[in-house]
């Protein structure tokens, strides 16, 4: 073999996931018609509940890749070449822009006959921050065996923006020159607030 496959594919996966944390609430509105007992104002504020799931998640592991302009056959074998990295592709969070979200200029074409030094997973695309919200309220139809209940749901609910994809792939001329000028941008994102209501009649 020409090198150690072992060493050569390890690393993180792309399921892997550094941090998660997920939860979920419910929570009823205090009646403050009931406690100051006043019926129409009762009609307004009472049977109300907030219901959500919120998630934060790490980003997906990802390794940029390349193509060529020449179509050239580096390594001469059926293993094909990896991106060279000549130093650390990680930016800090005040240096990252849309369009470049790691040091691009960290990546090289490999010379003919290098297999490449780019490792597994050595760098982490955008994570999750998403809330789920529900709001609910129930309104008993002159006793509790009948009661209609209004439900609003908001999806991404702050509606902030959340990327999904980064575009990983540099393409090389001839003379090692990267000529794709959205390597290293955000390349998706994950839907905008989406917003939905019902209404349930229980009898």
């Amino acid at each position: 073999p020409y090198f150690n496959i072992r060493d050569y594919s390890y690393g993180p996966q792309s399921q892997d996931r550094r941090h998660v944390l997920v939860f979920n609430y419910i929570y009823d509105v205090p009646k403050l018609g009931r406690l100051l007992n006043s019926r129409p104002l009762g009609w307004v504020v009472d049977n109300w509940q907030i219901s959500g799931i919120t998630s934060f998640i790490s980003g997906a592991p990802f390794t940029p890749n390349f193509s060529t302009t020449d179509g050239a056959d580096i390594t001469g074998s059926e293993i094909g070449a990896r991106i060279v990295v000549t130093g650390n592709p990680i930016l800090s969070k005040g240096d990252k822009t849309f369009y470049r979200t790691f040091d691009t200029s960290v990546f090289q074409r490999p010379a003919k006959g290098d297999f490449g030094n780019a490792g597994t997973g050595i760098l982490y695309g955008p994570g999750v921050n998403n809330w789920d919200i529900a709001v609910s309220k129930r309104f008993p139809l002159w006793s509790e065996q009948r009661t209609l209940t209004f439900r609003s749901e908001f999806f991404n609910a702050w509606n902030h923006t959340q990327f999904s994809g980064v575009n990983s792939t540099a393409r090389f001329d001839a003379q090692g020159n990267q000529t794709n000028a959205l390597f290293g941008s955000y390349s998706s994102s994950r839907p905008p607030r989406t917003i939905q209501f019902s209404l349930k009649l229980v009898f």
